[in-house]
């Protein structure tokens, strides 16, 4: 029987050293300056200086990050069907 990993999105960052994140499912961009996963949650962005993995298990979701983190955003994704609803409502208001 397939392991299921538990869905639970969290974030723990220390001292803005070392940030530790599960919930992961893929790792879409990695610099030193610049981070980019897809989560349980939306896609996160990371900001930093120096930023170097620690870890990374994608078959339990965890993600380990050293250096100094400057930033953490959320992109928020519309699917395209969405988008093309939101367009046409424009359209003939």
């Amino acid at each position: 029987m397939e392991e299921k990993r538990p869905s639970k999105h969290r974030i723990v960052l220390n001292d803005r050293e070392i940030l530790e994140i599960n919930g992961v499912l893929n790792v879409d961009k990695f610099t030193d300056e610049d981070i980019v996963v897809s989560t349980e949650r939306g896609v996160l962005n990371i900001k930093g200086e120096k930023m170097l993995m620690k870890q990374l298990n994608l078959d339990e979701g965890i993600i380990v990050i050293e250096g100094y983190v400057k930033a953490l955003s959320y992109a928020e994704e519309i699917a395209s069907a969405e988008k093309g609803k939101r367009f046409l409502s424009r359209l003939f208001k």
